[in-house]
């Protein structure tokens, strides 16, 4: 049984199923799942690469404690009370990725004595809990502070900057703008804070925007780099839609664009009306956005909530 079948035969639900299938074809995706396995799920994933099972999927016993990832991110489907079922082509995925995590890990032990200096970061920001894999990989200044970041996003994602938002570290809060400042020692303001400390030791941070829809993004360095100018940051690569504002956070999100999708939906030019008022737009402008970038950064000094260019843009 081929792997989109086995997902829309066992889930029963053709939506959660295309769903799912598109995140395990997603690589990206698959290499973070690999990463944060716990070894009780990289062991189960190399001992089922000994069988082949002429089904073309397993069904094994399954532990919510030991497969907490698996089972979380749909790897390992429920058959029943205490089994599951897991397709062989997703555990190929997911051994060849956990050797190549492996070698990466042992190789940055090996070169941790040495640290190169940098003066950008290239970081990915991701969507979470999408219908579909959204991400935009950027690349920063190392000495931008968390209020230039937020601007950042707000670009690459595509969003108009009408709601609320702020940054949460492993221990700390930070927020984007002074009047929702809080005391305490965990809170801090985005203007007045660097990202490169905080970033490089939480190695991913949570940016939330818009508390109603609760957009949540993932804010993931991905590697240390060197440029000959860093002082503007680029969208590199990205994948997915834009999403769309106001739109209900990822659930309602799901809805709007499946009717965009569908030209044959009955509500399909209003939706696509509605969502192209909201800046929805078709085709990722990327050029133009990298154009909007460097006008915001290409002053002197940094940007901050009391000299922000894009209060008046």
């Amino acid at each position: 049984m081929d792997l989109r079948r086995f997902y829309h035969v066992v889930l029963k639900d053709d939506a959660l199923a295309d769903m799912s299938v598109s995140y395990i074809n997603d690589d990206y995706f698959m290499s973070k799942i690999a990463e944060k396995m716990k070894p009780d799920e990289r062991s189960l994933v190399k001992k089922l690469m000994k069988v082949r099972p002429l089904s073309g999927f397993y069904e094994i016993p399954i532990n919510p404690g030991k497969y907490f990832h698996l089972i979380k991110n749909r790897i390992i489907l429920p058959g029943g009370e205490d089994s599951g079922f897991i397709h062989v082509d997703v555990v190929r995925r997911l051994s060849r990725l956990i050797e190549i995590h492996e070698a990466e890990k042992r190789y940055e032990e090996k070169e941790s004595d040495t640290v190169p200096a940098y003066n950008a970061l290239n970081l990915r920001i991701t969507l979470e809990d999408a219908h579909t894999p959204v991400w935009r990989e950027v690349t920063v200044p190392r000495d931008f502070n968390f209020y230039e970041l937020s601007l950042v996003i707000q670009k690459a994602m595509g969003w108009e900057g009408r709601h609320l938002s702020s940054f949460f570290g492993r221990d700390e809060r930070i927020f984007v703008h002074a009047f929702e400042m809080e005391e305490g020692p965990e809170h801090l303001l985005a203007s007045e804070t660097g990202i490169d400390p905080l970033l490089v030791r939480a190695g991913a941070i949570t940016y939330v925007y818009d508390y109603g829809d609760d957009w949540m993004h993932e804010i993931e360095v991905l590697e240390k780099v060197t440029l000959d100018n860093p002082e503007i940051p680029e969208v590199l690569r990205h994948k997915g839609p834009g999403p769309i504002e106001d739109s209900g956070g990822v659930d309602g999100f799901r809805e709007v664009h499946g009717a965009i999708r569908d030209k044959a939906h009955p509500e399909h030019e209003e939706w696509l009306l509605w969502a192209k008022s909201q800046n929805y737009k078709e085709r990722y402008p990327k050029k133009s956005i990298n154009r909007t970038l460097k006008k915001i950064f290409g002053g002197k000094g940094p940007v901050t909530e009391s000299n922000d260019p894009t209060v008046d843009m």
